[in-house]
């Protein structure tokens, strides 16, 4: 129990009490020995043996136990010589007392033990120094002297109770710490595990739902089933904040460093809060051009840090707007990148700014609390922020609105800029946007600041108008290329918009749900209005508009696809030979290698998990063979790994581009002209070179049912074989011919435990399931995929089996598929497949007053 009590801080400062005691007691004693004219060669000794106690206290030498008797051992010699004088014989025991009670702090009783002994042995040689001197003992020095002894002695056990019980109150304090503490351990465990279990099952809930109002055609069952995938998504999240917060408050986060793009994060951040922005709230993020393009950090927890202080903002403000800065500060060691998230919501008192970083707490808590959540936001910020080696701080005012910073340190990859213009010299920007449309005045100096940080941060110029005869003013008198407008200002002159829009590209920066005119020229850009998708728009071109009009070709460009499944190859080569491409396949990374080193490619197309040697690695060995000159060849990640970091890790390891499994066309064709020279790029019609449908055979039916993980989705499948049936009948021979095998290899890498090889099967599986629309299918094998991943100790035998029973059905219904196709003739009962032009996708803008000019900064 003495070292307990030792450890404890209040017994830790008794050093300094009783260092300045002596001290004090010294110098007392001193100016005493030299007004009574003492002994003074004794002030020598006691003034070092002063100084050598404060020095092990400075230094901190030896134990804190040796230390502290030590000081006591010296302060009860110079107690000795101060009570052999026969003038303070009877001063010793009021002295003592308080020395003892001093001791007291130490909760040590062996020096409450060596206080009495010394007083005792002083006292002792005090009454035999008087008793040689002649002096009478009467019953009043006796008695005097009785009491003096039974002072000491009652306080000496007085302290010695003291101690006693105030041992016995820390020591039951620390059991119920402890109890505490494995409470709290136990229910964040509890806490853990339950999120952990309910995680598998919410991820299938959102996959399945999302594919059902995908497939679903009924409005009411839709409505339905966009409500369960919004409850969904919202579990999800609370999940997601309990094990984050239960891992701060256990103290144990693990920080996963890892090369990030801020782009693609606050894309991914954007899609996360669209459906959290209420209308007539508005979400502005503006985003300094000059933040390095790579970072290096933990950036799952910075994009979690955004998402808490963006989502808080947005829930917390009924008018008005959210305001975003995010901009770089330099340092040595790379960057500080600070966030400002200002909004003009219900703000916060001084109380309530001091508990807001508390777990659980909310600042209208309670059974009439007017917003949802658990009170972990931000808990979470600054458990992540501390984490990341970074500080915040609050500011608010009841009423008027709340502004959090943040600012993290960061490793720096890239320090080139996170966006840029190609064309800058020969781009010319126009905005039709009228700010004094919002009531907030500080939701109009927000889009202010935003468009005047963009375009000084992109060194362009900007005009602004705020009607329409000042934008046809501005259309005759500068030849504009690109023109920002806003919904309301788009809904009022739609067609002197489209009129202009013949001559430049317009994008209308508008709510969700926002439709331009039927057969409209202009692109839409949903809001939240911010840099990236401004600078996508900007480094388009009208040369781009009439591109895409019309079908790239890459006539006789050769190409090399790789990939271990054949059913993936096969749809790749259907997909590449449509725009005129000679394609070779190779089934496995050295087989690729081989014909890499027997012919010239244009272009490699490199599948990632492939047993043996994955796609990585291959890629590296094609890189570094010196047999010839392969710095031109581009080599592209063609892999079903679609997460938001997949794009970076790719590019980081050495590839030129990257696309997902399913392809889609979009997609591609943006990779194509990025990796390949322009001399290879061609456009023709696109009613010349659409693909015919051969006659003579039954149409693949549609499936119009509710999605189940019974149902084969054709169209879903149809659509990834560009609505080629023929095509999409021999993808399903294919993945009915290839069942088996899967099937058994399943089956005998589950038995064996064998994860590893398990993972590349339900990969693969995953993968082809997605491509001829068994969509329901594939989210679970990617299910089965994740926990494989995490080693397969979560995999259960009913989670197998549920996936092969999924498997065998959607064979089923294949086989059942292709024999009717096969044996059937066409007739006019036979359904007709209908399908209907896409509609093109919408893209950004922006405005002000009269016509305003945004100049960048001169140097």
């Amino acid at each position: 129990m003495k070292r307990n009590l030792e450890r404890n801080e209040l017994f830790q400062t008794s050093h300094m009490m009783i260092l300045i005691s002596y001290t004090i007691f010294s110098v007392v004693l001193m100016s005493e020995s030299l007004i009574m004219s003492w002994e003074k060669w004794a002030l020598v000794p006691i003034t070092l043996a002063l100084l050598f106690s404060w020095m092990l206290h400075i230094r901190q030498s030896l134990t804190d136990n040796v230390r502290i008797w030590t000081y006591s051992l010296l302060m009860m010699c110079t107690f000795f010589f101060y009570g052999i004088h026969q003038t303070s014989t009877y001063d010793l025991a009021p002295v003592m007392t308080a020395v003892i009670m001093l001791y007291t702090m130490t909760g040590m009783k062996s020096l409450i033990l060596l206080c009495q002994v010394t007083y005792f042995i002083t006292m002792g040689y005090g009454l035999i120094s008087m008793y040689a001197m002649g002096m009478e003992f009467d019953s009043l020095v006796v008695t005097r002297t009785m009491l003096h002894v039974a002072m000491v002695i009652m306080v000496g056990w007085i302290s010695r109770v003291i101690i006693e019980k105030w041992g016995q109150v820390l020591l039951k304090s620390k059991e119920e710490i402890h109890e505490l503490t494995d409470a709290t351990n136990r229910l964040n465990d509890f806490l853990a595990n339950v999120s952990h279990e309910i995680r598998t099952p919410i991820n299938a809930v959102i996959g399945l739902t999302g594919v059902c109002i995908e497939k679903e055609e009924r409005e009411e069952i839709r409505r339905d089933m966009e409500a369960v995938n919004e409850a969904g998504k919202k579990v999800g999240q609370q999940i997601s904040d309990i094990l984050d917060y239960s891992e701060i408050d256990r103290k144990r986060l693990a920080r996963n460093d890892e090369d990030y793009m801020l782009s693609s994060l606050l894309n991914d951040l954007v899609m996360q809060l669209r459906p959290y922005k209420k209308p007539g709230v508005e979400l502005i993020i503006d985003v300094d051009p000059a933040i390095p393009s790579v970072l290096n950090s933990d950036a799952s927890k910075l994009k979690k840090i955004l998402w808490h202080l963006i989502s808080n903002g947005l829930k917390y403000t009924k008018e008005g707007g959210v305001y975003v800065r995010i901009y770089p500060v330099e340092q040595s060691y790379g960057i500080n990148l600070c966030i400002e998230v200002t909004d003009t919501g219900i703000g916060m008192d001084d109380e309530e700014k001091e508990r807001v970083s508390e777990g659980f707490y909310q600042a209208n808590s309670g059974r009439a609390r007017s917003s949802a959540g658990l009170g972990l936001g931000m808990a979470i910020v600054a458990g992540f922020t501390a984490s990341l080696g970074g500080f915040y701080s609050i500011d608010s005012k009841e009423g008027t609105g709340t502004t959090v910073r943040v600012s993290v340190p960061q490793k720096v990859v890239d320090d080139a800029g996170n966006m840029s213009i190609r064309n800058r010299d020969k781009i010319c920007i126009g905005g039709y946007l009228h700010f004094d449309k919002f009531k907030e005045p500080r939701v109009r100096d927000y889009y202010n600041r935003m468009v005047g940080n963009i375009v000084r941060g992109l060194g362009v110029t900007m005009h602004r108008v705020d009607n329409l005869d000042n934008l046809r003013k501005l259309a005759d008198s500068v030849n504009l290329t690109h023109l920002f407008v806003g919904e309301e200002e788009y809904k009022s002159g739609s067609d002197v918009i489209e009129e202009l829009a013949r001559d430049m590209l317009i994008s209308v920066v508008a709510d969700a749900g926002f439709e331009p005119v039927e057969g409209s020229r202009v692109s839409v850009i949903e809001k939240p209005f911010y840099c990236f998708p401004v600078v996508g728009f900007l480094n388009r071109s009208i040369d781009d508009k009439e591109d895409s009009e019309k079908k790239m070709m890459l006539q006789d460009v050769r190409a090399l696809v790789v990939d271990d499944e054949p059913m993936n190859l096969t749809v790749a080569k259907g997909v590449f030979t449509r725009y005129g491409m000679v394609v070779e396949t190779a089934a496995s990374g050295p087989e690729s290698l081989e014909m890499i080193r027997e012919n010239d490619y244009d272009i490699v197309f490199m599948d990632h998990m492939m047993p043996g040697m994955d796609g990585v690695e291959a890629m590296k060995l094609m890189r570094a063979d010196k047999t010839r000159d392969r710095r031109d060849m581009p080599i592209v990640a063609l892999t079903a790994n679609a997460v938001s970091t997949a794009r970076e890790m790719f590019m980081k390891e050495g590839f030129d581009g990257f696309v997902s499994k399913p392809i889609e066309l979009v997609e591609l064709e943006r990779v194509l002209k990025n990796v390949l020279p322009a001399s290879c790029i061609t456009y023709v019609d696109a009613d010349a070179e659409a693909p015919k449908k051969p006659s003579g055979n039954k149409e693949i039916p549609k499936t119009d049912q509710p999605a189940a993980d019974t149902v084969l989705d054709t169209e879903t499948g149809l659509h990834y074989c560009q609505n080629d049936e023929d095509f999409y009948h021999e993808l399903l021979q294919q993945y009915l011919d290839e069942s088996s095998e899967k099937k058994n290899g399943m089956k005998k890498y589950f038995e064996e435990k064998d994860f590893e090889n398990y993972k590349i099967l339900v990969h693969a599986l995953k993968s082809t399931s997605k491509m001829i629309g068994a969509t329901a299918l594939s989210e679970k094998a990617k299910i089965m995929e994740d926990l494989a991943k995490q080693g397969g100790a979560k995999i259960t035998s009913f989670m197998h089996d549920d996936l092969m029973g999924n498997y065998e059905k959607i064979l089923s219904d294949i086989r059942n598929l292709v024999s009717g196709r096969s044996q059937d003739e066409p007739s006019d009962d036979d359904e007709i497949l209908e399908f209907a032009p896409e509609e093109s996708d919408a893209d950004v803008g922006n405005g002000d007053d009269e016509i305003l000019e945004f100049l960048p900064e001169e140097d």
